[in-house]
């Protein structure tokens, strides 16, 4: 279980649905691909910023770790560094771990805007330290508060910090589509918590070219393991998971549904896996499903559902 030599890297943001890229038309990329993943304590969901703590103290490490390990990617759990500009003091921290180990590196944040609109996003920073891709959370995790159906309107008589401190996903700026990052062992799709509840997350992704899909968590409980398994063997992909320390699952797998490494208790851990790109690519290069893919029949899948009041059949 060997990792791949540093290559320079090259980024492309792939548009939604795009077709499939032909190995013939990417550079030539390793078939084994070393990984870690961190299951770690960073600002939660609710969390403002509070004098003294910095995640970046208890990430750096990692990442050295990571990068003496041998891997090409390490991957932090979702909004671990709460609520920050980017760029910004955290991320240049980061930017400077990145290059010293040359390593890619995924972790979540509330990103903040001029205009103090936020964001769920993940950020992707390259080998050389700079930030190469963000992605935004696309589906909202909020809570069950008014309107019908139910988790379909925020309550209302609540002000900003209210919704700051109880429910900021009912605030924040949604992600409009699913892009893939092209680094230079591989293209790398990304999806936050609430996301891998909606299969059509994964395979979006995994249609738009991606064969490693990186799925943040910061939520109580374990990231679901059957979830991980059947997103794999369905879109033909491996896939790498995290979760705050106050939960577990963070894990890697590989197609088409085999778990190399997980955490299973709800502490701070670090995990390391080789994963087999060749696999993944050769089972989408020879795949039936996706030759015999319907697409004429599936529009139920993006129909909304009507409510309750609705008329519409």
């Amino acid at each position: 279980m060997r990792c791949m030599t540093s290559r320079p890297f090259a980024v492309l943001i792939l548009p939604l649905l795009c077709p499939i890229i032909a190995r013939g038309d990417a550079p030539d990329r390793p078939g084994l691909v070393k990984v870690a993943a961190v299951q770690s304590l960073g600002y939660d969901k609710t969390d403002l910023p509070r004098p003294g703590f910095d995640p970046t103290a208890t990430m750096i490490p990692f990442i050295d770790r990571a990068a003496r390990d041998g891997a090409q990617l390490v991957v932090f759990p979702e909004y671990y560094l709460g609520r920050i500009s980017v760029p910004g003091p955290e991320t240049d921290r980061i930017a400077r771990a990145a290059d010293s180990g040359n390593i890619h590196v995924i972790v979540g944040c509330w990103e903040v805007f001029d205009d103090e609109s936020f964001a769920n996003t993940a950020l992707v920073f390259g080998r050389s330290g700079e930030i190469i891709g963000k992605y935004h959370k696309v589906h909202a995790a909020v809570d069950h508060f008014e309107g019908q159906p139910p988790w379909s309107q925020p309550p209302g008589g609540k002000d900003d910090a209210w919704f700051l401190t109880h429910d900021p996903e009912w605030r924040m700026k949604r992600g409009q589509g699913f892009p893939v990052f092209e680094l230079d062992f591989g293209r790398v799709g990304i999806l936050t918590c609430y996301d891998g509840w909606f299969p059509e997350s994964f395979r979006a992704l995994s249609l738009n070219g991606a064969e490693i899909l990186v799925w943040i968590n910061g939520r109580q409980g374990s990231v679901e393991d059957f979830i991980v398994k059947s997103a794999m063997f369905q879109n033909e992909v491996a896939l790498i998971a995290t979760n705050q320390a106050y939960g577990a699952g963070t894990m890697i797998g590989q197609w088409p549904a085999q778990i190399l490494a997980s955490c299973a208790d709800p502490e701070e851990d670090y995990i390391t896996a080789t994963i087999d790109l060749d696999r993944v690519r050769q089972a989408r290069q020879n795949s039936r499903n996706r030759q015999q893919r319907r697409p004429d029949t599936y529009g139920p899948i993006v129909r909304p559902i009507a409510s309750p009041d609705s008329s519409a059949p």
